[in-house]
C-alpha cells in the first residue's frame, strides 16, 4: 500500500552517495536575502498574517453539503498541471488580499517551520516559500512545530494538526495573487514503517483521515478553489499511484466546497509522481481501472518496437 521509496534521496534530502550539493547553500543564501527582503516590503501584510494565523487541532464540523437522495453528487473540476503551485495560484488567485477565493493544501514540514526551506532544500512546501512570505509567518510559529516534536509525533503518523495562514501574496515577475495556505503534515510511510512497523492498513488509514481533514479545513474556508501537490510522495515515502486513489475517492463523494481543483506537481526525471496523478485522475470521478504500471509497459514496449522498426528501416535502405 505505502512505499518507503525515497526517490533515492536519504534523510538530509539528498541522493544518496551523491556529493553535498554546493548549489543548496547557495539557495540558503539567497533564500534569507530574500526573507530580509520580503520581511521588510510587506511587514504590514506579514504582521497580519501572523494575527490572523489559525491554529487548528482535531478536524472542524463539517459544512460541506451531502447530496440528498436522488441527487448527484456536487463534483469538482480536477486539472493536473505540469507546473509548480505559484504558477497555479498566479493563474487562478486573485490580486486584492481581501477577494482572496483560493485555498493551497501545503502538505508541508510536521516539525520545522517551511522544512529546511531556509537551508536550501526543495520541494513543494519550500517552492511555495520560494514566492511568497509564507516563510516569514511560518518561522514565527517555532511553538506550534515545538509542540508537535514533543506531544504529537504519534509513531510518524502524526495529528490532525494545521496551521491557516490567510491571504498569502505570491509573486512572480511583477504578477502577484493571494492564497489562503493550510499547512499541516502527511503521514510519513517510510519513517511509520521502518520505525514502529506500521501496517500497509494502518498506514493508509491514517493518510485517508489526514485527506479528509484537509479538505475539511479547506471546506471551513469556503473558496472553491484548491491548489496542492502530491501528499507524502516524496520524502514520505508514499506511492502517489495510491495517494492519487485516496484523493479521487474523496473527491469524488461531491461532500466538499471546491469545485476546481488544481494538483501542481511537476514533471521529473526521479519520480513518475505527476504521471501517476494525471493517470488516476483521466477517468474521473470513476476509478482508473487500468493500472499505471500496465499502462507504462504498454508505452515502453510500443517505443521499443518503434525504435526496431527504425532499425529494420536502415538496414533495408543501407541494402539498396
Amino acid at each position: 500500500m505505502a512505499s518507503t521509496n525515497t526517490n533515492g534521496r536519504n534523510r538530509a534530502g539528498r541522493r544518496d552517495g551523491a556529493p553535498r550539493d554546493g548549489r543548496r547553500e547557495q539557495r540558503a543564501r539567497e533564500r534569507e536575502a530574500y526573507t530580509r527582503q520580503v520581511g521588510e516590503r510587506l511587514a504590514a501584510e506579514i504582521d497580519r498574517a501572523c494575527a490572523q494565523c489559525q491554529r487548528i487541532d482535531g478536524a472542524p464540523a463539517s459544512v460541506a453539503k451531502e447530496a440528498t437522495e436522488g441527487e448527484q453528487p456536487r463534483l469538482p473540476e480536477v486539472r493536473v498541471l505540469d507546473a509548480d503551485a505559484c504558477t497555479a495560484i498566479l493563474e487562478n488567485g486573485r490580486g486584492r488580499a481581501q477577494f482572496c477565493d483560493l485555498t493551497v493544501l501545503d502538505f508541508g514540514s510536521y516539525t520545522n517551520p517551511a522544512g529546511g526551506f531556509d537551508k536550501g532544500f526543495m520541494g513543494f512546501e519550500q517552492s511555495l516559500c520560494e514566492h511568497s512570505f509564507l516563510y516569514n509567518v511560518l518561522s514565527q510559529q517555532r511553538d506550534w512545530y515545538g509542540e508537535n516534536r514533543r506531544r504529537n509525533i504519534n509513531c510518524e503518523l502524526y495529528r490532525d494538526r494545521a496551521l491557516v495562514v490567510p491571504a498569502v501574496r505570491f509573486t512572480r515577475d511583477r504578477l502577484h495573487a493571494y492564497a489562503d495556505v493550510v499547512v499541516l503534515a502527511a503521514p510519513n510511510a517510510r519513517r511509520a514503517r521502518s520505525e514502529y512497523n506500521m501496517s500497509d492498513e494502518q498506514l493508509a488509514d491514517a493518510m485517508r483521515e489526514r485527506i479528509r481533514f484537509a479538505l475539511t479545513v479547506a471546506d471551513n474556508l469556503g473558496h472553491e478553489k484548491l491548489v496542492l501537490g502530491a501528499p507524502g510522495c516524496d520524502a514520505g515515502g508514499w506511492d502517489a499511484s495510491v495517494v492519487a486513489e485516496m484523493l479521487r475517492e474523496e473527491l469524488a463523494s461531491g461532500e466538499h466546497v471546491a469545485t476546481t481543483v488544481i494538483f501542481a506537481v511537476r514533471r521529473e526525471r526521479f519520480n513518475q509522481n505527476h504521471e501517476r496523478l494525471a493517470h488516476a485522475f483521466e477517468t474521473f470521478p470513476a476509478k482508473n481501472e487500468t493500472s499505471y504500471e500496465n499502462v507504462r509497459a504498454r508505452e515502453e514496449a510500443a517505443q521499443a518496437q518503434a525504435h526496431k522498426d527504425d532499425d529494420d528501416d536502415d538496414w533495408r535502405a543501407y541494402l539498396k
